[in-house]
């Protein structure tokens, strides 16, 4: 987990406010005291740091809005995740205008170059630093990441460790609740469901959601296909194909960070899902800067596999196109042309 610090300065960003700390399991003495701990109604711990701009990120400047505190690092791949799932659940229109401030602690400095490549493409953010690690044991993390959603009057209205099951949909709820957009009784019900009488009925009734979704986004209503897609993946979170329509839907209209929880969801229960990894690598081809060289080596490996693939080639064709090279960009769109008219004969 040790890395070299860079001692550059931070850039500088824009404000959403981002709260928390992060601590590895490693650095825990003794007994291991999770976050989870903290129980809801609780008065949260008292935090005094810095972010990246030098600004206070205090107990005080919380007061009054939903604070959401990620405990992680940047590098790390689970906290990046629980960072975008979080960033889609602010952004649910049932949240639109309220005070929600979302806030990253990082322990180890991850350096001006780090934060400008993982920000780019995405809603900017702010970082605070706790190098001694004081809001770490104040609130007791054990796990990386740990998340804490503390209400306008200072309480603890959720915690967890670690990416638990329908990670993004509970988190939703707990800004709704924190908000007054939900009650308890229904918060309650989220955080314990009852099973159904008929296990396979959410599955089924998701999966005919699901393919009403691909059929409008078929007759250019993306609009309503979203809608649907979202209704399919409450429905039933396991929905991989409402997850990779969705993903592709969100990439065509830009909003690169949301589909990139909905691949990376698909290919944490899939990892060998070639559509999930075409979709993420159009993300980060889109993103382009660092994340070209990534998006490249990922696409060639599903070639590698399947030659065949047309997704494959016309992403390949981009990352030509996005690198100068006008002649191999062209002879990659030619090839994903022809092999669609292949496909569309032999259907």
């Amino acid at each position: 987990m040790n890395r070299r610090p860079d001692k550059r300065a931070w850039p500088d960003r824009p404000a959403i406010l981002l709260v928390a700390a992060a601590i590895g399991v490693a650095a825990c003495a003794g007994r291991a005291l999770a976050v989870t701990n903290l129980k809801r109604g609780a008065e949260a711990p008292a935090i005094a740091l810095k972010d990246q701009n030098g600004a206070e990120v205090t107990t005080a400047t919380l007061k009054g809005h939903v604070a959401v505190l990620i405990f992680g690092e940047l590098y790390h791949d689970k906290t990046r995740e629980a960072w975008l799932a979080i960033d889609s659940a602010v952004r649910d229109v049932r949240l639109v205008g309220q005070p929600v401030m979302p806030v990253l602690i990082m322990a180890q400095d991850a350096g001006a170059l780090d934060v400008r490549a993982w920000t780019e493409g995405r809603p900017p953010g702010t970082f605070a630093r706790d190098p001694e690690r004081r809001a770490f044991g104040a609130f007791q993390v054990a796990v990386m990441p740990s998340v804490v959603v503390i209400g306008t009057d200072g309480k603890v209205v959720y915690a967890v460790a670690g990416l638990v099951p329908r990670f993004a949909d509970v988190v939703t709820d707990a800004l709704l609740f924190a908000c007054g957009k939900l009650s308890a009784e229904s918060f309650d019900r989220t955080l314990n469901p009852v099973p159904s009488t008929q296990p396979g009925e959410a599955a089924v009734r998701a999966e005919r959601v699901a393919q009403l979704a691909r059929q409008l986004a078929r007759r250019g209503l993306p609009d309503m296909a979203a809608d649907k897609y979202r209704e399919a993946i409450e429905l039933n979170p396991r929905q991989m194909a409402a997850r990779l329509g969705f993903g592709t839907l969100l990439v065509n209209r830009k909003r690169l960070a949301e589909a990139e929880v909905q691949f990376r969801a698909v290919l944490a229960e899939q990892p060998d899902s070639k559509q999930a990894s075409i979709g993420l690598a159009f993300v980060q081809a889109q993103r382009g800067g660092s994340e070209l060289d990534q998006a490249e080596k990922t696409v060639r490996g599903v070639l590698v596999q399947n030659p065949f693939d047309p997704r494959g080639h016309y992403l390949l064709g981009l990352i030509y196109q996005q690198r100068g090279r006008a002649e191999d960009a062209a002879a990659s769109f030619k090839k994903s042309s022809e092999l669609l008219l292949e496909r569309a004969e032999q259907e």
